[in-house]
């Protein structure tokens, strides 16, 4: 029994991992349609964005129910004789559920970063 407890809790987390790291990457390309929108106008590096991806759209996501996103953007340089900006885009997406609570027997929680350098043409 014990044998089947843990391998059920590592499918979980195996998982919930997976699911984090998609809300990481649908905010991050979220942030670079902001960043670089289709019309070729550069637009702002936001500081601090948040998605709560459950209910980010008029549709449900349901692979990302109990998920939240991050980002945040900065301008790190900018080379002024070529007038082209560099940013580095970080995104943190977690999954899961439960309190966060030092007694809670029910956490079950996974976190997924990424970051992304990109810049101006």
């Amino acid at each position: 029994m014990r044998i089947i407890s843990t391998s059920s809790e590592t499918v979980s987390q195996e998982v919930l991992g997976t699911r984090a790291y998609m809300a990481a990457n649908s905010a991050m390309q979220a942030e670079l349609m902001l960043l670089f929108p289709h019309n070729g106008v550069a637009g702002n590096c936001n500081a601090n964005n948040s998605y709560d991806l459950e209910t980010a759209l008029a549709d449900d996501i349901p692979g990302l129910y109990d998920c939240e996103a991050t980002t945040s953007c900065d301008n790190y340089y900018t080379d002024a004789i070529n007038t082209v900006e560099y940013y580095r885009l970080t995104s943190t997406g977690a999954c899961g559920s439960g309190a966060m609570d030092a007694n809670s027997k029910v956490i079950v929680k996974s976190s997924r970063t990424i970051q992304v350098e990109a810049r101006s043409l």
